[in-house]
């Protein structure tokens, strides 16, 4: 029996010992292992670092002074002209990009609404009489949606109306209306960018300046709050001296404001209440009333804005109309697109060889201008 159950014993002596040498050199070679126990993090500390990632950076407040050469080299751009069907006049132009759209509006005699898809330009529908009439529009300005069940907002400043553009391309009057504006004017000059569908910020002129205003819907009424006040100096009080242009984002909590006769931007921090200005070098705007400060002599710096999840861009000028028509006239045309982060920080600075209204598209990488020089004027502009 003891001969017979021998060679077993030893089989299994030998199996045990293979056992343990995996067991000795998995040990060696996992870091999970016990012996390194100390590598090991907490489930707690996980969850607490993924917080940290998705916060998004502090603003650093203040004012801060700039030159140009901020943004390191200028990047020369050349766009691809892109061919459409549509024949229009680029007139008072507005555009953003919706999925796989870029929807415009644009001031002409016929329907106020184009709507294009993307990336080949084709015209997917045209919409919006003007006229005075329901459901015809006068002065109309695209409103960016964070709503996935729209394509935008349309805010007309002639009766300070909201409307929904569906993904149907059908337009809904929302049940609310905005607050009237607080200086005696025919049109409203509200800037609106959308946080949700029942909360709008804007841009607006007050006695003396601007602010920009939160105003929010509830179950049965409205609250309108000043958030925050975009004037900054007593010696520019007229209402032309703080035209520009607002963006938003509603991920980030932050607001930024570009004047149109300032090389001056302000960023917000909606969440902590701060502010940081950037002012660039460039001389000051004339002092006076309205029409003193809309001289055609007078330089144009910012005048169009595309705000992004990552990134806002900006149209910037730096000359006066009277030196752009000059400049046209030898048809050299070229217009500046500003990169900056949502802390205000400057990324890039390109220049576009052509001249419009332009809007950004990030996912994609492009920015798509609208030439007022052109009779086919949809120009496709990669960036980095």
């Amino acid at each position: 029996m003891k001969l017979s159950c021998y060679p077993t014993s030893i089989f299994k002596i030998s199996k045990f010992l293979q056992v343990v040498f995996l067991l000795i050199v998995v040990t060696e070679c996992n870091p999970k292992s016990a012996k390194n126990t100390e590598s090991i993090i907490p489930i707690d500390t996980l969850s607490a670092e993924a917080e940290t990632v998705r916060e998004f950076q502090k603003l650093i407040p203040g004012e801060i002074e700039l030159n140009d050469d901020c943004f390191g080299d200028v990047i020369e751009l050349k766009g691809l002209q892109k061919n459409t069907s549509a024949i229009f006049e680029v007139k008072e132009t507005q555009m953003l990009v919706k999925d796989s759209l870029l929807i415009m509006a644009n001031l002409n005699n016929g329907n106020m609404f184009l709507i294009f898809s993307l990336p080949n330009f084709r015209l997917v529908k045209s919409l919006g009489k003007m006229g005075r009439g329901p459901g015809e529009f006068q002065f109309p300005k695209l409103v960016p949606s964070e709503n996935s069940e729209n394509l935008c907002y349309i805010y007309e400043q002639a009766n300070n109306h909201l409307f929904s553009l569906q993904k149907d391309f059908s337009i809904t009057e929302l049940p609310f209306k905005l607050r009237d504006g607080q200086t005696k004017r025919m049109i409203n000059d509200k800037l609106l960018v959308s946080f949700s569908p029942n909360e709008f910020l804007y841009a607006e002129s007050i006695k003396g300046g601007k602010a920009i205003f939160d105003f929010k819907v509830l179950d049965d009424s409205t609250q309108n709050q000043m958030i925050y006040n975009l004037s900054f100096s007593d010696a520019y009080k007229s209402w032309a001296s703080y035209i520009g242009d607002f963006g938003a984002n509603a991920e980030k909590e932050r607001a930024v404001y570009a004047y149109k006769y300032f090389k001056r931007l302000v960023f917000t921090d909606l969440k902590n209440n701060t502010s940081r200005t950037l002012i660039f070098n460039a001389g000051d705007a004339k002092k006076g009333d309205a029409m003193a400060t809309m001289s055609p002599e007078n330089t144009t710096h910012y005048w169009g804005m595309s705000a992004q999840k990552e990134h806002v861009y900006v149209l910037y000028s730096g000359r006066s109309p009277v030196e752009v028509n000059k400049e046209w006239r030898k048809k050299e045309y070229y217009i500046f697109v500003e990169k900056y982060d949502w802390n205000g920080n400057p990324i890039a600075k390109y220049r576009l060889n052509n001249w419009g209204y332009f809007c950004a598209d990030e996912q994609r990488g492009k920015l798509y201008l609208a030439s007022v020089n052109d009779a086919d004027p949809f120009f496709e502009y990669t960036i980095e």
